[in-house]
């Protein structure tokens, strides 16, 4: 259940603040390391597609030599990424599929120079491609390297994406763990939006959710009680320091066209729907009618 709502101004202080540190294993890295230590990769392989592409526009520098199986394994992986997985989650599924160690990719993708495609990401976010990893079913080899795993991402990201910006991305996937149907998304949209014109905070539990169910779990970065400030939507003024999850194309499509509503409150009810209110009255007067308490 989902009492949700905050959305704050959408644009110059909607990214959270700090980097995200590792353990022991792997060394910290602050803002200025991941500049000075993205390695250099072969360009990702876009398959183009007649999509049109909104914000951004893919740059030309492609290579064929992108998705090579590893040279002394070629045992063939399929992996199932949904919608609304989160790196965290997806780590830890290429990982039980024998693809490439979590914590690798997780190295991987925080030093990671994209160059196929402007992907620009809150340097702030504790995962760097947060949202990047475009949900789908994917061909992988074992013991793969996991530069090649996250090339074969990005690719698929850059051509079924649409390429939104980065704070639709961020909306996208606020939308995607928030809305329990396909049919609620472009509502749910449209809340955020008019919470966001009117400069409300979000309150969107899912990104309270992200704090303690993907960010204080994960075993292969150490926890700073800042990401729920960065994060959490009841506390941050505006759009969280990074995407909550890796949305699928109707979130996106939801983020980039809400339904027209003056609603700024909704919840999920014991009949298994969404209501929807526009003062925050109605929205107590609802819950209380369908069992709901959220408090205040």
């Amino acid at each position: 259940m989902r009492y949700l709502v905050r959305i704050g101004i959408i644009a110059a202080a909607l990214f959270g603040l700090a980097a995200c540190g590792v353990n022991p294993q792997a060394p910290a890295m602050t803002t200025a390391d991941r500049t000075t230590a993205r390695t250099t990769h072969a360009p990702e392989q876009i398959t183009h597609t007649d999509k049109p592409v909104v914000a951004h526009t893919a740059k030309t520098a492609i290579s064929t030599a992108a998705t090579s199986p590893p040279a002394t394994e070629s045992i063939a992986v399929t992996v199932v990424i949904p919608e609304g997985f989160s790196f965290y989650q997806v780590a830890q599924r290429l990982e039980a599929n024998g693809v490439c160690p979590a914590r690798a990719f997780y190295r991987v993708a925080q030093v990671y120079e994209i160059q196929s495609f402007d992907a620009p990401y809150s340097p702030e976010a504790c995962y760097a491609l947060e949202g990047f990893l475009f949900p789908d079913t994917y061909e992988f080899y074992r013991d793969e390297d996991p530069a090649a795993v996250l090339r074969k991402f990005l690719n698929n990201y850059a051509a079924k994406s649409g390429l939104p910006d980065y704070d639709t991305l961020i909306l996208a996937s606020i939308i995607e763990r928030e809305a329990r149907s396909d049919g609620h998304m472009a509502m749910v949209s449209s809340v955020f939006h008019n919470r966001l014109r009117k400069g409300m905070k979000l309150q969107a539990d899912a990104t309270r959710e992200y704090v303690e169910k993907h960010l204080k779990p994960c075993d292969f970065i150490t926890y700073d009680e800042k990401y729920a400030d960065f994060y959490n939507t009841y506390k941050c003024r505006a759009l969280p320091a990074g995407p909550i999850c890796n949305p699928g194309i109707r979130a996106i499509n939801a983020a980039l066209n809400p339904s027209q509503s003056d609603y700024l409150y909704y919840f999920f009810g014991n009949d298994n729907t969404n209501h929807y209110t526009k003062t925050y009255e109605e929205h107590k007067a609802a819950m209380a009618e369908y069992g709901v308490n959220y408090g205040s």
